[in-house]
């Protein structure tokens, strides 16, 4: 980080982030417990990789960090500037847990500045948006930028075990929504001082615009100062969620509907994407706790489809013609959202409909269904997946289309249908 303002003693603190967090918070043993009555078995272990990076990033020495997590995992060594940890199953929950207590302690401190400063970050721990002013005390602003993406991005190291971290962050002026300055860690920074402040104020004119914008899209009418507070609330929720998604993927989403959550959903919005049309409904879910918002949305589903989608109509056009079929995926889970990548089908759940024309595909049909629970056993190991076969005469084959096949799977059109299905563990079923 560059030009951060007070940023000479709020370094100084953040230096010290991982060494006291890996003390804080894990119980050490007690010499004096009584012995178990019966011997347990030992627990299984496996490696971690810390890589260098972050130490950089949190501006930490890795031998302090070497001697502090030695304490508290079976067993830490040097693999050049990286450490391998192994930790037992217990020792790397207690880990999450303690870094999920750091960025609490962070919380706690923002939210007693009482200045409306929160922090969004992105589920999978590769996207993070700081909201403050540049009237904020100099240590929590190290904190906030330091502590808490180093925590989050640790606590995905933990998780999936994978070192290799990569973070887009950003701050954003809290009273106006206004860029202030933007990067990329590990590899890059965010350069911002006293011009970037000054140029994140408008008089308010950005956020004014953007209230109007959602009201319009939200269906309120008259001037925002007169809303109920439950709907100036749905306004700055959608807003953020919007700006969110917007971001996340740098390009446009207009706004299909909103849910501000309760004890039965989550809060969430539906929007499509620009580049898209408005059958591609993407789901961004929002949860919120102590000054953090956590974001999910399903957009890398869609982006995975076509390519997905492709590796089924070559198959098929194997035994069918072209134009006689349409096929229609829907991502269950697994979507990398790398869309120019053709995805590993046994690494995505998905069930695709193929719609055929019964005047150009029933000569084929029965040797095209016998060949599919070969080819799901072939390429779908591992995972659910199903191929859902539909015939129907021409004329009702033309009028089904991406935007409403679901409905017509409903309509008793078809002269021949098939579902044919791979459970997780492999099991094959056609019926």
């Amino acid at each position: 980080m560059k030009k951060l303002y007070k940023s000479v003693p709020a370094v100084a603190t953040a230096a010290v982030i991982l060494t006291c967090s890996a003390c804080s918070g894990i119980p050490a043993a007690d010499p004096a417990e009584e012995p178990a009555t019966e011997k347990a078995l030992p627990e299984t272990t496996e490696e971690i990789t810390i890589p260098a990076s972050i130490f950089k990033f949190a501006n930490t020495d890795i031998e302090d960090n070497m001697e502090a997590f030695g304490d508290y995992c079976t067993d830490v060594r040097r693999d050049g500037d990286d450490l391998i940890l192994e930790v037992t199953p217990s020792q790397k929950e207690e880990l999450i847990e303690m870094y999920t207590g750091s960025i609490d302690d962070v919380l706690e401190d923002m939210a007693e500045e009482e200045q409306g400063y929160y922090v969004e970050t992105d589920i999978d721990h590769s996207r993070f948006v700081y909201h403050y002013d540049e009237n904020i005390d100099g240590i929590l602003e190290a904190k906030m930028l330091l502590t808490i993406t180093a925590s989050d991005v640790l606590t995905g190291i933990m998780e999936t075990g994978d070192p290799d971290w990569n973070v887009r962050a950003k701050i954003v002026n809290c009273h106006t929504g206004l860029t202030v300055g933007e990067g990329t860690f590990p590899g890059g920074s965010i350069t911002f001082g006293p011009d970037e402040w000054k140029a994140s104020y408008d008089g308010g004119a950005w956020l004014d615009a953007r209230q109007e914008e959602v009201m319009a899209m939200t269906g309120l009418t008259g001037p925002y100062e007169e809303l109920t507070d439950t709907q100036k609330g749905v306004v700055a929720s959608v807003g953020q969620m919007l700006d969110w998604i917007e971001g996340k993927y740098e390009q446009q989403f207009h706004y299909i509907s909103y849910a501000p959550g309760d004890s039965i959903e989550q809060e969430h919005l539906k929007v499509y994407p620009e580049q898209g049309d408005e059958s591609d409904v993407v789901t961004v879910y929002r949860t919120y706790e102590n000054g953090m918002y956590r974001y999910e949305d399903d957009y890398g589903a869609i982006l995975t489809r076509p390519a997905y989608e492709e590796q089924i109509r070559t198959f098929a056009e194997q035994y069918l013609l072209s134009e006689g079929i349409k096929i229609y995926t829907e991502i269950k889970s697994g979507g990398s959202g790398a869309a120019d990548e053709a995805p590993a089908l046994n690494e995505v759940s998905a069930v695709t409909y193929i719609f055929m024309d019964d005047a150009l595909c029933s000569g084929q049909y029965e040797t095209f269904l016998e060949a599919v629970p070969d080819w799901l056993t072939e390429n779908c190991q591992g995972v659910p997946a199903g191929i859902y076969l539909r015939m129907a005469e021409s004329e009702a084959w033309q009028q089904i289309d991406r935007s409403d096949y679901e409905d017509k799977l409903r309509k008793d059109i078809y002269t021949e249908e098939a579902e044919c299905a791979i459970s997780g563990s492999g099991k094959v079923t056609v019926y």
